[in-house]
C-alpha cells in the first residue's frame, strides 16, 4: 500500500540525439540515391531525344535528296550535273549542283515539276563552330551552269561531313562527276547511282559522328 508521500515519476519517451542523427543520414542517403537515379533517367530521356532529332533530320535530308535526283533531266539533250570539293573553315565538303524537275515553290500558285537547278552544299554558321546543309533552287528554261547563288533553306544542321560518290553504266566509281568535263564518259552524261553520305556532329563524343549513307538509282534515261 501507497504511502501519502509516495510521488510517481514519469520519464518522458522520444528519439535521443544519436537516432535522429542516424535517421537523416539515412534519409541523406535516400535521396542522394533517388537525386542521381532521377538526373540519369533524364539524361537517358534527353540523349534518346537527341539522337531521335538527329535520325529526323538525317531522314529528312536524304528523302529530299533523292528526290531531287530522281527528277533529273534533260536539257538540250544533254543532262548538267556537277560535284566539287570546297574547304569550309579548314574542313572539306563536298557539293553537288544539277539540273532537275524538283523545284520546290512555296507560292500558292506554284507549278508543280518545274525546272530548276538545284545546289546541295555546306555552309559555316554564323558561331562559326557548326556547319549547315544548305539546299539552293534556282528555277530557270535552262541550268544555271555559270550562277551559283550561296542563299538557300537549311535542310540539316550540325553536319560533320558531306560526300558523294557516282557510279557510271560499267559500275566504275568516281568521287567527283561533271557533265561538263571533255570526258567521253561524263560529258552530257549523268552516273547510274550516286552514293550519299552525310555525317552530322556528335555533341556527347566529337570523334564519334552520327553516320548516314544511302545509295540513289537516277532514271534509267540517265544510262544513255
Amino acid at each position: 500500500m501507497w504511502g501519502k508521500n509516495t510521488r510517481h515519476v514519469f520519464y518522458p519517451s522520444g528519439f535521443t540525439l544519436l537516432e535522429i542523427l542516424i535517421a537523416i543520414f539515412i534519409l541523406s542517403v535516400v535521396l542522394t540515391t533517388a537525386f542521381v537515379s532521377y538526373r540519369y533517367s533524364l539524361r537517358i530521356v534527353h540523349d534518346i531525344t537527341y539522337e531521335q532529332e538527329i535520325y529526323k533530320m538525317a531522314r529528312i535530308s536524304l528523302d529530299r535528296m533523292i528526290k531531287d535526283l530522281s527528277s533529273l533531266q534533260k536539257s538540250e539533250e544533254a543532262f548538267f550535273l556537277q560535284s566539287e570539293e570546297n574547304i569550309i573553315g579548314g574542313r572539306k565538303f563536298q557539293s553537288l549542283t544539277f539540273w532537275s524537275a524538283a523545284h520546290l515553290d512555296f507560292d500558292e500558285k506554284a507549278v508543280e515539276q518545274r525546272p530548276a537547278t538545284i545546289s546541295y552544299f555546306a555552309r559555316k554558321n554564323e558561331s562559326g563552330e557548326s556547319f549547315s546543309l544548305i539546299r539552293n533552287d534556282l528555277p530557270g528554261v535552262v541550268p544555271a551552269v555559270e550562277k551559283r547563288d550561296q542563299r538557300g533553306f537549311v535542310i540539316c544542321e550540325n553536319i560533320y561531313t558531306l560526300n558523294f560518290k557516282f557510279y557510271d553504266a560499267g559500275g566504275g566509281e568516281t568521287e567527283f562527276w561533271d557533265s561538263l568535263s571533255s570526258s567521253s564518259g561524263q560529258k552530257g552524261k549523268a552516273p547510274v547511282a550516286v552514293k550519299i553520305e552525310i555525317a552530322l556532329a556528335n555533341k556527347n563524343d566529337a570523334e564519334k559522328p552520327y553516320k548516314f549513307m544511302t545509295t540513289t538509282f537516277l532514271p534509267a534515261g540517265t544510262r544513255e
